[in-house]
């Protein structure tokens, strides 16, 4: 599917940061294989929150500057393969994006999911496992953060949190993330607007959660995912106001030894 031109499925920025903080930004694209056309859509539609979270690339790079961390970033629009889902999920491949058809998506043969799958989700899926592979042989102990956007309204029903901590189990890097961000006075959604509970997790469940594939799925690292209303990270000099936000409340999560622990009642053996 991919071609000459086409640009790589996943960019890596500073790959020899040193901090023990891996940054993921799997909605961080807008880009179409050239194969594909437009999958049936129009331009102004791959600026949409459905096509990419808006302004997510732009944190995740302050942030990764600011933290001196490595961060995966997706090159791909959301719409070709959904990287933050299972391979056999309902959206992973998604027909519609708010209410709207998506006509490239649909009647999609196993072959062209494979196709899909096997050219920009597992890269990126290998990106991960070599960056996780590169702080371990450094000594270090990962702690992943994913960087998402959400849409201040969804289906005409305002979204009043300026920021979210999303978690399936409780974490205490996510717990400790969303009170440091509750301190700072911001109206923080705790599993709002998604419920990770009851939902995919995606990448972190793969490489953090112990829910992924094979050996390197089953490790347990401490991970968090933050979204950011879109309206609040237009520009870059937002983008880079709540990189500075995200990035102190990061070092101070990194101080403190407690935050690298297990969710309770986590079986071990």
């Amino acid at each position: 599917m991919l071609q000459a031109g086409d640009p790589p499925p996943v960019e890596i920025l500073n790959p020899d940061g040193r901090s023990d903080c891996i940054l993921i930004c799997e909605h961080a694209g807008a880009v179409v294989p050239a194969a594909l056309g437009r999958m049936g859509l129009d331009d102004d539609d791959f600026g949409r929150h459905y096509a990419v979270d808006i302004g997510a690339r732009g944190v995740t790079e302050h942030l990764s500057r600011l933290l001196d961390a490595p961060a995966i970033v997706a090159t791909y629009s959301r719409l070709v393969v959904d990287i933050n889902r299972t391979i056999d999920h309902e959206t992973t491949f998604p027909v519609t994006g708010e209410g709207k058809p998506i006509p490239g998506n649909v009647g999609l043969s196993d072959a062209d999911k494979a196709q899909r799958i096997n050219e920009i989700y597992k890269p990126f899926d290998r990106a991960v496992q070599d960056v996780m592979n590169s702080v371990l042989d450094h000594g270090g102990r990962p702690m992943l953060l994913a960087v998402h956007s959400y849409t201040p309204v969804f289906f005409g029903t305002p979204r009043p949190w300026e920021c979210a901590v999303l978690w399936r189990e409780d974490w205490p890097m996510s717990r400790a993330m969303l009170g440091h961000l509750q301190a700072l006075g911001l109206n923080v959604g705790d599993n709002e607007p998604y419920d990770s509970r009851k939902q995919c997790f995606g990448t972190l469940d793969r490489h953090a959660g112990g829910h992924g594939d094979g050996a390197d799925g089953a490790f347990l690292w401490p991970h968090a995912l933050v979204e950011i209303r879109n309206n609040l990270i237009q520009n870059d000099k937002d983008q880079q106001s709540w990189a500075e936000i995200l990035a102190n409340v990061v070092h101070k999560i990194m101080a403190d030894e407690s935050n690298r622990g297990l969710p309770p009642d986590t079986p071990l053996g």
